[in-house]
């Protein structure tokens, strides 16, 4: 059977989403119930900016139907190079992220674009080996010197015994190459924040067809070696992330839920 790319949003929270997404009246704690409606697949944004817990984490996993799968991104906190890996830290965001049970995807690592090779290269490589191996997980890196030359290969050596994804990115300022590191993928259509600012979000204002073709071709392509995958999008990409998530989703030949556009 074929594996599936499943298509969703970076986050259920977007304040430009009430009168679309939301209808006006409805209680903010009923928005994740109401996206679940749409998508069978959510990147959890916060989860970067604070470890949401055991309790919140099963929450979402009750506000969700059957067959719903969540991503969480790594804190940040815990991917600093300047502390070190912080193991009881990362076995307890694991933890927690385990609640999710079946719904639990993948955990993204998103590391900044200050994190070059020769500031994170170090640390990435003492922190991958002490992933809970049970969990999938990504990474994505935001500069260039990670795929170049032996930093690549070294790079991609690791990813690959470890079968962890590299994390293929469409971003504005660097250019992440489609090469495979396992046999599933993880893609985010992120573009910057500066190009379409928050307040314009709530519709589409860049139309950003291209990059989602040549991201489509990339998956076709690759899709004979992928057991299934995820693809996000972010409202900085194109300026609403539901209608983009919808429109990559038909490019692929899917419509709704559940389990995404087949790769095959």
């Amino acid at each position: 059977m074929p594996g599936r790319l499943r298509t969703g949003c970076s986050s259920w929270t977007s304040e430009a989403w009430w009168g679309s997404v939301y209808p006006t009246d409805l209680p903010a704690g009923e928005r994740l119930s109401v996206y679940a409606r749409s998508f069978d697949t959510v990147e959890v944004d916060s989860s970067y900016y604070r470890d949401p817990g055991s309790s919140l984490v099963r929450r979402w996993a009750r506000a969700t139907p059957p067959g719903f799968v969540f991503t969480m991104k790594f804190p940040r906190d815990l991917l600093d190079p300047k502390k070190g890996p912080e193991r009881e830290a990362i076995a307890a965001f694991e933890g927690h992220a385990r609640e999710l049970g079946p719904k639990l995807g993948a955990l993204l690592l998103q590391f900044p674009p200050w994190a070059k090779p020769s500031r994170a290269g170090a640390f990435l490589q003492e922190l991958l080996p002490i992933l809970d191996p049970s969990l999938r997980y990504a990474v994505e890196l935001r500069d260039s010197g990670w795929f170049q030359g032996e930093t690549a290969a070294a790079l991609y050596r690791q990813l690959r015994d470890l079968g962890i994804s590299l994390a293929w990115s469409y971003l504005t300022y660097v250019d992440v190459p489609p090469d495979r590191t396992s046999d599933w993928v993880y893609l985010r259509f992120i573009g910057d924040h500066d190009t379409i600012p928050e307040e314009e979000h709530g519709s589409i204002v860049m139309d950003r067809s291209g990059p989602m073709r040549l991201w489509a071709g990339r998956i076709r392509e690759a899709a004979p070696q992928l057991r299934n995958g995820f693809a996000f999008f972010n409202n900085h990409f194109a300026g609403y992330a539901p209608e983009s998530a919808e429109e990559f989703r038909s490019m692929l030949g899917g419509s709704g839920p559940p389990g995404g556009p087949r790769l095959d």
